[in-house]
């Protein structure tokens, strides 16, 4: 049964005469893993807040092989207590990402026996865990520390044993010693986590994800200055 789904998802990418390159890929995962979401069909909805719509563009044009040319929508939210709300900038794929979908997320039964899907880190992270991968991550879920010279990424939504995996992955990868922190809790009493790079191991993150110009263009106020030699 999985060859022949791998089969369909082959057949699918050949009659859309769709190719991708590795940092293409690698950016999708990034993505994934921080504020993306792949549905049942295989359809990535990338969607950011007003204020990141430079973000918005930048992914609009790297996933050009992936999407239709409807441009960049606007949506709004209106909060009917005040008239008012946020609004939001979208996009989304074709229909071509159903591997990533089954590589990402897991079934689950919830408490009433209904079954849903929730992510999971996929069995081949290691395989594409590199600088691209990591740049989309930050841009996602990190930020630089404030009152020392490091960084960090919230991985409240992972499981211990996933946290652990990042952990060594980064060591093993790219000699960069991560701390897993307990960081306070949600207003709903949730305990929260972040993955902490400290100011000794912070110039060598610095480097990884400034190798793309993601970060340094759009998202410079995560990054603490170079220290001089």
């Amino acid at each position: 049964m999985k060859n022949y789904y791998q089969l369909r998802i082959k057949e699918k990418w050949k009659k859309a005469n769709v190719k991708i390159s590795k940092e293409l890929r690698n950016i999708i995962h990034g993505y994934i893993m921080s504020d993306g979401h792949v549905d049942k069909h295989g359809k990535l909805f990338i969607q950011q807040c007003a204020q990141q719509r430079k973000f918005v563009e930048w992914l609009y044009d790297k996933l050009e092989p992936l999407r239709t040319n409807t441009p960049i929508r606007s949506l709004i939210r209106v909060d009917k207590r005040t008239n008012t709300g946020p609004y939001s900038n979208t996009f989304n794929t074709r229909v071509l990402l159903a591997g990533f979908r089954a590589m990402w997320y897991k079934p689950y039964t919830d408490q009433n026996g209904n079954t849903k899907y929730k992510k999971y880190l996929p069995k081949s992270l290691p395989c594409f865990f590199d600088s691209t991968f990591i740049t989309l991550w930050f841009a996602g879920d990190g930020t630089k520390m404030i009152n020392q010279r490091g960084a960090k990424f919230e991985v409240t939504a992972f499981s211990p044993e996933e946290r652990k995996q990042l952990q060594v992955l980064f060591f093993n990868k790219f000699n960069i010693s991560v701390k897993i922190n307990r960081a306070g809790r949600s207003k709903k009493g949730t305990e929260q986590w972040s993955l902490s790079i400290n100011s000794d191991e912070y110039d060598k993150f610095r480097e990884l994800i400034t190798q793309m110009d993601l970060i340094p263009t759009l998202f410079s106020y995560k990054l603490h200055s170079v220290r001089n030699s």
